[in-house]
């Protein structure tokens, strides 16, 4: 039976079966919020029909294959958001084949340069490992360069084993767990692809050399996998939430989302949102509007605006998101005026003019926004809110400085800006949350883009306050333990979160060393060979199994005791052209 599935895989239809197995895992796994399993038999589907093609003289035709049925299931993965996005269907099922074919070109990268490189290391543990360097390289590389950042890249979204490692790794950590897995997976289903129906014929003859190199690779594999496992662990643990019911070491923060409800077919206006504000007062703290919510045709009407806000938010501080047009190039009059989209931090201590305009985006949308709007080349900055106490605290319980507050750092970004890793390095210390208005045409876009600012608020150890003003869009809290979507679609909320005090400021390991480090630790990863193949206890213990792991079809091929008699499947088709899909 397994023979001949094993025939039926390499040598009787190799092209169709890896051509629609590639099509259904691109399908399921590359949304706009890939899932990690999936995602990982993607990868490995594609390093054994990579290896499997490498010496062959189809090569090039068995690639394009590979490369239109991958991007078909990606298409169909993201047709859904594109059409909302585009009036013509047509238009959007085009425009999604052509990023994710593009997409597929830097996805294949990784694994032409480890086919082609990979024999050319000595040791077994950097053949595994180099993949995985690879892929979290690759990826870190695009994001920094792509004008959407993270959003394309085939890279998991929580919940996963590896969620944890966001404040040390960053997403270059997610990224090598997943190349780590697809290595693995790999090479096992490979031991598995080219054994034969005598499983439980050994042959008593073997060479010393080819024995010695399979025990090499035996331990560099379980190696790679207790590692994986281990790093796996910690996501086992519940972070809960700290309490809202204590001052003594958090500080009770309410939060808030204003999302005025109006008739189907109408934007809310300047005083819609002021009294949905004046609402929420009494329940938080922080109120934030979406991103766009109104707009302002000079700094003038800007300032009178807020002086209007200001009059009853009590001591409550309101994250206005705000389009503003900049002023008319003398030299150039009838030319449309250009945009800025910016966050201003409002509370009622303010005299007219004194608001904080604390950001404005830097990352505009391809062709809805880059060519009516001007990016900024501003960073993010830190406001320290002072907080007040809650009503049932009295001053002296509060704090002991002079006007009883506690000071509560605060920072901002704007919708696509947190699609890139880079968001907040510019940072000197950690802000206590993060204000993230947004605006989404899709709800499958706006949980992708949901899902990149919690990894952004998680990267740096903070909280993230995601309020999403389009019709389908999800608005919600991330960070700190928390990951509530609150609401989807209009409709003001509010939520009581909880604040570590005193406040530790001190940046995430991640925040300081930034990809670049963390692209050193993986390169020492792949450096550790030794860890792989000199640990005597790794060695005593398989020696104890190797009975135990033989029961096991699967793993006899991984921990032989001697030389197999291998039928090789691979060149069935193409006399000549002998190879292993073991390295």
């Amino acid at each position: 039976m397994g023979d001949t599935l094993r025939s039926i895989i390499l040598a009787k239809n190799p092209t169709l079966i890896f051509g629609v197995t590639e099509f259904l895992l691109a399908s399921i796994s590359l949304s706009p919020t890939p899932a990690f399993v999936p995602l990982v038999l993607l990868l490995t589907t594609m390093r054994i029909h990579g290896l499997r093609i490498a010496c062959r003289s189809t090569r090039v035709l068995e690639l394009l294959c590979s490369w239109v049925a991958v991007t078909a299931g990606a298409s169909l993965a993201h047709y859904s958001s594109a059409t909302n996005a585009l009036t013509s269907s047509s238009q959007a099922f085009a425009a999604v084949a052509v990023m994710s074919a593009m997409t597929y070109v830097l996805a294949i990268l990784p694994f032409y340069v480890d086919i082609r490189l990979n024999r050319k290391f000595q040791t077994v543990w950097h053949q595994i490992t180099f993949l995985p360097v690879l892929w979290a390289t690759t990826w870190a590389i695009v994001s920094h360069i792509s004008p959407v950042g993270r959003l394309l890249n085939w890279s998991p979204v929580s919940p996963h084993p590896f969620h944890w490692l966001l404040p040390y790794t960053g997403p270059m950590g997610i990224d090598w767990a997943v190349g780590a897995c697809a290595a693995l997976c790999s090479e096992v289903a490979a031991a598995w692809l080219m054994g034969t129906d005598s499983d439980d014929q050994l042959v008593n003859l073997s060479t010393s050399s080819g024995e010695a190199q399979s025990n090499r690779r035996s331990r560099s594999l379980l190696t790679l996998g207790t590692f994986l496992v281990a790093l796996s662990i910690p996501s086992l643990y519940v972070s809960l939430p700290a309490r809202i019911d204590t001052i003594v070491d958090s500080s009770p923060l309410g939060v808030a989302c204003a999302l005025p409800s109006v008739h189907k077919g109408q934007n809310p206006t300047l005083g819609d949102f002021i009294a949905e504000t004046k609402k929420l007062t009494s329940q938080a703290k922080v109120i934030l509007w979406p991103e766009s919510a109104v707009m302002f045709n000079s700094r003038g009407e800007r300032e009178a605006a807020f002086e209007l806000l200001r009059k009853d938010i009590q001591k409550s501080v309101v994250g206005v998101a705000f389009e503003e047009f900049l002023h008319e190039d003398p030299s150039k009059p009838g030319e449309s005026r250009m945009r800025h989209n910016g966050l201003a931090l409002v509370h009622g201590g303010q005299a007219k003019g004194e608001e904080v305009v604390q950001y404005y985006k830097r990352n505009l949308v391809p062709l809805t926004e880059s060519f009516s709007m001007m990016p900024s080349i501003d960073p993010p900055a830190i406001y320290n809110f002072e907080l007040g106490p809650p009503k049932w605290a009295t001053n002296s319980e509060w704090s002991s400085s002079p006007n009883h507050t506690r000071p509560v750092p605060i920072t901002s970004s704007i919708c696509l800006d947190f699609a890139f890793s880079s968001a907040f390095t510019s940072l000197d210390s950690r802000p206590a949350l993060i204000l993230a208005p947004a605006r989404t045409w899709d709800s499958t876009v706006s949980l992708a883009m949901w899902e990149q600012a919690k990894s952004r608020a998680n990267e740096i150890g903070s909280m993230v306050l995601w309020c999403d003003g389009g019709a389908t869009g999800v608005s919600g809290v991330g960070g700190g333990g928390i990951s509530e979507i609150m609401q989807l679609g209009t409709g003001s909320w509010t939520r009581t979160i909880s604040l570590q005090f005193p406040f530790d400021q001190r940046r995430t390991i991640y925040a300081v060393v930034g990809d670049f480090g963390v692209f050193m630790l993986l390169v020492l990863i792949m450096g550790g060979s030794s860890v792989a193949w000199r640990l005597p206890a790794l060695s005593g213990s398989l020696s104890r199994s190797r009975s135990v792991l033989q029961a096991v079809p699967l793993f006899r091929r991984l921990l032989p005791a001697r030389q197999r008699d291998q039928e090789n499947l691979i060149d069935v088709t193409v006399p000549g052209e002998r190879q292993s899909l073991l390295h």
